[in-house]
């Protein structure tokens, strides 16, 4: 089952359930803080083409409420140059790694 952020993300079934999983292991740690999902892709030079998503812990100071995305039971915050990359792109977990498809 597919669903789309209002961005024009979209992301698995398989990916909410991961990062709500991912979310109730590591918020006790970070409280207060929001998870910041960043993409970032290759376009020139010798890893051209090369691309990978991180998952980090940021402070909610700074982030604007339209920046923040209900991904199941998860909040998630993504800056503006991760929210044109991914848009009509897929977010999925193949063997416990996030992909872009």
């Amino acid at each position: 089952m597919l669903e789309r952020l209002r961005c024009g993300v979209i992301y698995t079934a398989a990916f909410r359930d991961w990062l709500g999983e991912w979310r109730s292991r590591e918020a006790s740690a970070n409280f207060g803080l929001v998870p910041e999902l960043t993409y970032v892709r290759i376009k020139e030079g010798q890893r051209a083409g090369h691309s990978w998503v991180s998952l980090i812990w940021r402070p909610l100071q700074g982030v604007k409420e339209h920046e923040i995305f209900q991904i199941g039971s998860a909040k998630v915050y993504m800056n503006i140059q991760t929210r044109r990359a991914l848009k009509e792109r897929c977010l999925d977990v193949k063997d416990e790694a996030v992909v872009v498809v």
